[in-house]
């Protein structure tokens, strides 16, 4: 049927049947379109969220106070933070496709490419080392002690091993000193007890020793007069000899003993040793034994007992004397400590030094290598440093001499 054949209702109803399809079509348009806007902001939205996401991924990541290193399979860096470019001095782009191993000292590298690999067959959370003493090496080469914490993530590259590195450098040197304070703290209370036990019996053999000694003296100057023959005579030489030497370690044992006073005045220390070498040069040279000091007299005082160290001083070049049988060489320097609001006295000699067995026990009451030593002597010195509130260091080897450290507190500085 043409449209000529075609009634009018019928062109009416046609027209009307293509009015609403077009309606149709340009509200399914409408629809699309609302549809791709819809789509377009929740794109944008995500790609704002996805960079948000990684923005503060990024921000946590460099703000961790850890070094933290990503490692891929073959050990070779990918990802490095911050922290890690300043714990071992190389630059991001440094660290980027690095082998792990730069960061070790030389002696493991080897070892920790097998531990790596092991890892990656069976990744989980673990720390690294339990009681180990791990080291890590700088770019300068320095080592330094570290803890590590490893974990690992899923990426498109496969699994990667995450480290965190925590340099322990300041963790250890307090464990140090608190270990060495209770050392100090140890000695201390052995000293005090032998100390009063010493007092006691040094109290108790002083009077019948003097006693002794006296009638000795008495019957050598009687002697003559007496008849006494030589042979008597020499054995009560030997005898007073002998009580006179006991009598000294007698006074030793009270020296040892005996409490401090408490009382402290400003003491020079280029002053005690003044005095001391004045004391002591005559024997010094005649044992041909150098002196060489190095005196800072800018030091400040300290507050101390006078006295008292100059028996430190005098037991140190006397030890230092006894040691160098051949001749030898004494520096002795004052100087600030490293530490502020210290001083040092320093006191080396050239001597033959000491054997390493021997060095942790040559403060210990009664110890000594010397044949009529009483080994009192640098336990005495020891408590007197200890009692002003000092420390006493000792460097020393077979062949290398000995080097005494003291370090003395400035008044306010404790």
């Amino acid at each position: 049927m043409s449209n000529h054949d075609k009634t009018k209702d019928e062109l009416i109803a046609e027209l009307e049947t293509l009015r609403r399809r077009l309606v149709d079509l340009e509200s399914s348009a409408v629809d699309h379109q609302r549809a791709m806007s819809t789509l377009e902001k929740q794109a944008h939205a995500s790609e704002a969220a996805l960079g948000k996401s990684e923005a503060t991924a990024r921000a946590l990541l460099e703000s961790a106070s850890e070094g933290i290193l990503l490692v891929n399979a073959a050990g070779r860096i990918v990802l490095a933070n911050d922290a890690a470019e300043r714990l071992f001095g190389y630059t991001r782009a440094e660290l980027m496709g690095a082998q792990l191993e730069r960061l070790l000292p030389a002696r493991i590298r080897g070892s920790h490419a097998a531990h790596l690999a092991g890892y990656f067959v069976e990744p989980r959370v673990r720390p690294m080392g339990i009681g180990l003493d791990l080291k890590a090496r700088r770019r300068d080469g320095s080592e330094f002690p570290v803890e590590i914490s490893l974990s690992y993530v899923e990426s498109e590259e496969g699994t990667l091993a995450m480290a965190f590195v925590t340099d322990i450098t300041e963790r250890k040197r307090v464990e140090a000193e608190l270990q060495r304070q209770r050392e100090i703290t140890f000695h201390n209370e052995k000293l005090s007890a032998l100390g009063r036990l010493a007092a006691g019996v040094a109290h108790e053999m002083t009077n019948p020793l003097s006693i002794v000694s006296f009638r000795l003296e008495v019957m050598l100057l009687e002697a003559p007069e007496q008849g006494l023959p030589e042979s008597l005579r020499a054995d009560l030489r030997v005898l007073h000899r002998n009580t006179e030497r006991v009598a000294k370690i007698a006074r030793s044992l009270r020296s040892f003993g005996r409490q401090s006073s408490g009382e402290r005045v400003p003491v020079d220390l280029n002053g005690v040793v003044d005095e001391t070498l004045l004391l002591m040069q005559k024997p010094l040279e005649a044992d041909g034994i150098e002196v060489l000091a190095a005196l800072d007299r800018a030091l400040p005082p300290i507050l101390g007992d006078p006295s008292a160290l100059h028996q430190v001083l005098l037991n140190l070049l006397t030890n230092a004397r006894e040691a160098m049988t051949r001749g030898g060489q004494i520096r002795i320097e004052t100087r600030p400590a490293d530490r502020p609001g210290f001083v040092r006295l320093v006191i080396t000699d050239t001597g033959p030094g000491i054997a390493p067995e021997d060095l942790p026990k040559i403060f210990d009451p009664f110890f000594t290598t010397k044949t009529d030593g009483t080994g009192l002597g640098l336990s005495i010195s020891y408590g007197i440093v200890q009692d002003h509130h000092g420390t006493v260091d000792v460097e020393s080897g077979p062949g290398r001499g000995t080097t005494f450290v003291l370090t003395f507190p400035l008044p306010g500085a404790l």
